[in-house]
């Protein structure tokens, strides 16, 4: 294949790593409080008396944090997705002077605040970082010799 060069080259369109990681990290962040709003108003419903929404959201919640390291290869992809989750939860599943809350101490209740949170760490568990955060600053191995 020909490699064109002159003012007529097809230029390569300017790479902007910081602001592209930036905006999925907000991306993740919006998700984590999309989870946590949707999920505490929906995690009621049954089948008879199996909180069938509470272990379904579980495991999308499961999933979405799961994706999010996956895509930023890094814990913190998970973090950024499960920490808004959990203050959105936490924040709905408190009194408010009134006496209102909307995560309420059933077992369905339960299981989706407590299935997410479990969650959360299995997916900060099975997510490894393309680089342990300890060697960030040391330079990387020679690569071997044929």
């Amino acid at each position: 294949m020909e490699e064109w060069t002159g003012p007529d080259a097809p230029q390569e369109p300017p790479r902007e790593p910081g602001l592209v990681t930036g905006v999925a990290y907000g991306l993740f962040v919006v998700l984590g409080v999309l989870l946590g709003l949707v999920g505490s108003f929906e995690f009621s419903w049954t089948a008879g008396s199996v909180p069938v929404a509470a272990i379904l959201l579980a495991a999308a919640d499961f999933a979405a944090f799961r994706f999010a390291g996956w895509a930023m290869e890094s814990r913190l992809g998970v973090a950024t997705v499960a920490v808004p989750w959990l203050i959105v939860v936490v924040l709905l599943s408190s009194r408010r002077p009134e006496g209102d809350l909307v995560v309420t101490g059933t077992a369905a209740g339960y299981i989706f605040i407590f299935g997410g949170s479990i969650a959360a760490v299995a997916a900060i568990a099975a997510t490894r970082s393309s680089r342990p955060w300890m060697l960030r600053g040391v330079p990387s191995a020679p690569a071997p010799r044929d």
